[in-house]
This record gives structure tokens, sequence and C-alpha cells, in this order.
């Protein structure tokens, strides 16, 4: 398995990855987000692949991607920095794996890349957010060394 950042040349393996786990709801909470929108979700990954401070790695074999992380790097602002003990902090924003190659250790793996990756960067937090139903990607990231620190409610207003 190569782990890499992807480039514009990912866009249409990645928006077919990305198409495959959107209408799944243990992938999403179909609540939150609008219906997937191909055409929306395509120009949305356009930007993020020209970003510098948002970026996408991938995880390929013999050309197929199998997996992405999708990551945002925040500097904390001058002003800012005497309330925290980093200067730079990072979110993984979405991790995919393809279904038909979960529990394999790709999710696993490319998590792994993706916090060599931002040390490289010299960012020195990260955080993640997970779904309470997620039990699998929750004992994952747990077992990488990451911890609970918060839960968040929500309550649907205009259902």
């Amino acid at each position: 398995m190569i782990f890499r950042r992807a480039t514009l040349k990912d866009l249409d393996p990645l928006c077919r990855l990305r198409s495959q786990l959107a209408d799944d709801p243990e992938d999403r909470l179909t609540t939150e987000y609008a219906p997937y929108n191909a055409k929306r979700d395509k120009a949305w990954l356009q930007r993020l692949l020209r970003a510098h401070q948002r970026f996408v790695l991938i995880a390929e074999e013999k050309g197929i991607i199998y997996a992405c992380s999708i990551v945002s790097i925040e500097k904390i602002p001058p002003k800012m920095q005497a309330y925290y003990t980093y200067r730079t902090k990072a979110l993984l924003v979405h991790l995919y794996v393809d279904k038909n190659h979960r529990r394999h250790g790709i999710g696993r793996a490319l998590t792994e890349y993706t916090l060599q990756y931002l040390m490289q960067k010299d960012v020195e937090f990260m955080d993640l957010e997970c779904y309470m139903y997620n039990k699998k990607a929750a004992k994952l990231y747990n077992k990488i060394g990451f911890h609970d620190v918060f839960m968040t409610k929500r309550f649907i207003l205009n259902k």
C-alpha cells in the first residue's frame, strides 16, 4: 500500500470513493447533511486539492484508491498563543475506507501516515470528531492514541 498526498489527477477516483459511502447511514448522519450531490462534492474536492492549509491523503495500491483522509491545518494567531500549549493544530475532517477493504488495517495505517505527515509539517496537535454510533472508528482511534475529550450533543429544531 502506498500513502501520499492526493493531486487533481485523483479527483475522479476520490469522487467514486465518497459517492460509495454517501448514502450509507453507518457512514454519515443523513439528518445533518443535505443529500449527496456528485457535482457539489466534486467541486468541494477540487477546492481541497488546490488548498494549502487543507489537504487529502490517500492509500492506494496498483493505482486504485482504497482510502482517504481529509485534514485541515490551523495556525494559532500570535495574539492567542498565550492561551495554547501548541502553535499549529490539525483537524482530521474525514477518514474514508472503501467498504470492501475495511478491517484490513488500511484505516489505521492511513491515520498513522496522516499523523507522520502532520509532524513533518510541524503540526503539534490533532483533533478529530467521531460519531458516537461509530464504535469501530472510536476503537481504532483509541488504539492509535487518541483520547476522548468531550462529547457534543445536538438537537435538530426543524425536522
